[in-house]
């Protein structure tokens, strides 16, 4: 007798979307943990120098200062300590130099224009070098434009170095004063980070409803899981080049991070199995008790990253266990279905008492059935892969003492430093000097976006000199913060600070009216500093309205009779970012609809890549190391490139030359490869678990015409072509399809 309930799943199923307007304004205005800090410690850099200045009645003289240590604050790339500590000391260096080039230069308009074509030019050229050096840039273009509005005689030039000097120490001071008591810090807040963004990614994808699987939320936590991702990985991985490489606790970091990438893609493989359970209405009654175990999950990973950043008190045994059993009681209850899933499916094989009229619900029920059965199993196995990760991680926690490795540390001698060679300075030398010869090319995105940054920098700064604008460098200012290489960026990013500067002069204009006592006004810039630099990473809007409010109350006590600076900031606002809508739109043009196809192409070759290391290892039997080192890489690797394709696609949005027909086809080309993505990580996770039999003889077979058929879709992508699906791919794929099916129910 079959069960009646199997042919439930055959009822319209309706579900309300949940609504998302009061999460989403929730995660604009909530603050974590990294910005708490970020904006104590800027608050910290930022109003010392102006206490100072009022009580010593020489505010014009630490303002000098205050820019001197913002100025190195921005240089701050984050991550490990040493990294930190060779991009704020470079930056305070050019820094001071440059105060001293713009002071002396800044009252000839002529020669201070061509300095600020050149230096914009290199600034921006240095991104070449890697993100360190492109911020070192930035930072020293910023003090040339602020200080050459102020020109001024050699002597109280070489006061303006006295000071960026003490405000450099001072900022480089706070940052980096924990470095001799918490050399780990950094690495563990990254680390921390990555489980945070797994707990976070984990939580989003379980409770979406079915039509809501691919929503902005969604793609901005995969974004920001492969950030983390990537510092993570990237700091363990520096630490452990240098000294620190060499201690135990540099090398649990590094185990963490292994197991991190584990769970990541176990929580990938949850997330595409319960999408799938959704869409045919599996598991209808049990989808609470679902909700409930990946909120447990997603706990869990939350008290892990709170105690490998420090908080020993996150990870209560008590609470880990009850987690772990309400884990290891769903695995039951989907291995307890089993045995009823497979009566079912073979009592519903065998009749033959249905009539014809019934005979094709009876093919769907069996099928049905056939799909229900194999994902009750990949759930199951699923989970109890989560749990066993989630307790491997519990145990090196639980395992590792920092008083040992503080005294290990102590007690580990420095290792030999390599002799100093002239040769190998020379080879590098040469090999930067090469690397910008090759982007001296119109073909380089690089070049073309040095040459717009400068071209328009300079206008700017030759029209506020010739025209004698009133804080006329205001302009280029902005136009430094606005630029961006592409037009979709640029243009955001001018409405994001035009909106933010109008309000946020508003504010500072009603603040400054409301406050007539100038004492009252520190306790209101310490508040504004900590909102402005706590947003600063988050919300960009936020950030430029804080940051303009906390610039024109300063203004006002350092040149109290000035009070045009709110105006004067909108106007140089909306001047510049102008100028950058006009220099993006005509000025060598950089269109993402016109890279979108290219990035496409590689993030199809990267899930090439990857369908074909998982095949290869399902083919080998899934026990060869070099086989799933080859999967570990090429999922690295699909990953970040889908993720580069999302972000590329999102910016293409903003680009008014793009076309519905453009939009749609790239939004179902992005969606569908990141669905490639997501479901060749479902099939990863079970390559520990393939069956020992040798029934997996097709997949050869079907691996060459999938990698075929992705060539040819790669290159219609690249080049605009249209291709037609193969028919025998379809042949291959029902029988492979059938294979597989006969030996999942042996």
């Amino acid at each position: 007798m079959i069960n009646p309930m199997l042919l439930s799943f055959l009822k319209p199923h309706h579900k309300h979307a949940p609504n998302a307007t009061h999460a989403y304004i929730r995660t604009m205005i909530t603050l974590d943990t990294a910005a708490w800090r970020s904006g104590v410690r800027m608050t910290i850099i930022v109003v010392v120098p102006l206490l100072i200045g009022v009580l010593t009645a020489h505010l014009a003289l630490s303002v000098m200062a205050l820019l001197s240590a913002l100025g190195v604050a921005f240089a701050d790339v984050g991550g490990a300590y040493q990294n930190r500590a060779i991009s704020m000391f470079s930056a305070a260096i050019c820094m001071a130099v440059t105060a001293l080039i713009a002071t002396i230069t800044g009252a000839n308009p002529w020669l201070v224009t061509l300095l600020m074509f050149a230096l914009a030019f290199f600034g921006s050229m240095l991104g070449i070098y890697g993100h360190l050096a492109g911020k070192v840039g930035f930072s020293t273009t910023l003090v040339f434009i602020l200080v050459m509005g102020q020109p001024a005689s050699i002597g109280v030039a070489w006061m303006r170095v006295l000071l960026f000097i003490i405000g450099a120490a001072w900022s480089l001071a706070v940052s980096l004063w924990f470095w001799p008591f918490r050399p780990f810090h950094p690495a563990r807040q990254a680390v921390s980070g990555y489980y945070q963004a797994v707990s976070a990614l984990l939580r989003k994808a379980s409770h979406i409803e079915l039509e809501q699987h691919w929503n902005e939320e969604v793609k901005k936590e995969r974004a920001r899981l492969q950030g983390a991702h990537d510092k993570a990985h990237h700091i363990v991985a520096g630490q452990r080049s240098q000294r620190l490489g060499a201690h135990p606790f540099n090398y649990l970091l590094l185990m963490l991070v292994l197991r991190a990438d584990s769970i990541m893609e176990a929580v990938i493989a949850l997330a595409e199995e319960l999408a799938v359970a959704r869409t045919h209405n599996y598991h209808q009654g049990e989808q609470p008790a679902f909700a409930q175990t990946m909120e447990q999950c997603a706990k869990i990973l939350e008290q892990l990253a709170h105690t490998i950043a420090g908080n020993k008190q996150a990870l209560r045994p008590e609470t880990l266990e009850r987690s772990l059993y309400t884990i290891e009681t769903q695995e039951y209850v989907l291995r307890n279905s089993l045995p009823q899933l497979e009566k079912d499916y073979y009592a519903l094989a065998n009749t033959r008492k249905l009539g014809d009229p019934l005979e094709p619900k009876h093919s769907l029920v069996h099928a049905w059935l056939s799909l229900r059965l194999v994902n009750t199993r990949k759930l199951a196995n699923l989970l109890k892969r989560m749990g066993e990760l989630i307790g491997e991680t519990r145990d090196l926690l639980m395992q590792s003492d920092d008083q040992e490795i503080l005294k290990e540390m102590l007690q580990a001698g420095a290792t030999s430093k390599g002799n100093f060679s002239c040769n190998a300075l020379y080879a590098v030398v040469r090999e930067r000097v090469s690397l910008f010869k090759d982007n001296l090319t119109l073909r380089s995105f690089t070049l073309r976006h040095a040459l717009r940054l400068a071209t328009i920098s300079a206008a700017a700064v030759a029209i506020a000199k010739l025209l004698r604008i009133p804080d006329g460098s205001w302009i280029a200012l902005n136009i430094l913060f606005i630029l961006r290489p592409d037009y979709g960026s640029t243009r955001e990013q001018t409405v994001q600070r035009i909106l933010g500067t109008v309000i946020g002069a508003i504010l500072g204009m009603l603040l400054i009216t409301a406050l007539h006592i100038s004492f009252l006004f520190f306790p209101v810039l310490i508040v504004l500093s900590f909102l402005c630099f706590s947003y600063q990473e988050g919300n960009n809007t936020v950030f430029i309205l804080f940051f303009t409010t906390f610039i024109i109350i300063m203004l006002d006590l350092t040149m109290p009779e000035h009070g045009l600076v709110p105006l004067i900031r909108i106007a140089t606002t909306l001047a510049g970012g102008g100028m950058c809508i006009l220099a993006s739109y005509l000025f060598w043009p950089l269109w993402e609809r016109e890279r979108l196809p290219q990035q496409m192409g590689r993030t199809i070759l990267a899930n090439r890549a990857y369908i074909a290391s998982v095949l290869a290892a399902y083919m080998a039997g899934g026990n060869k190391q070099t086989e799933l080192e080859a999967v570990r890489r090429a999922s690295k690797g699909a990953h970040l490139q889908n993720v580069n394709a999302a972000a590329a696609f999102q910016r293409m949005l903003s680009e008014q030359k793009a076309t519905e027909n453009e939009i749609e086809r790239l939004h179902i080309l992005v969606t569908y490869n990141q669905r490639i993505c997501d479901n060749v990580t479902a099939l990863a996770a079970h390559i520990s678990t393939r069956p020992g039999h040798d029934e997996f003889h097709q997949l050869e077979r079907f691996s060459q015409q999938m990698k075929w058929m992705l060539l040819d879709v790669e290159d219609a992508t690249r080049t605009g072509q249209r291709i037609a699906v193969n028919p025998p791919f379809k042949g291959m794929l029902r029988d492979v399809l059938a294979s597989l099916s006969a030996a999942l129910h042996q």
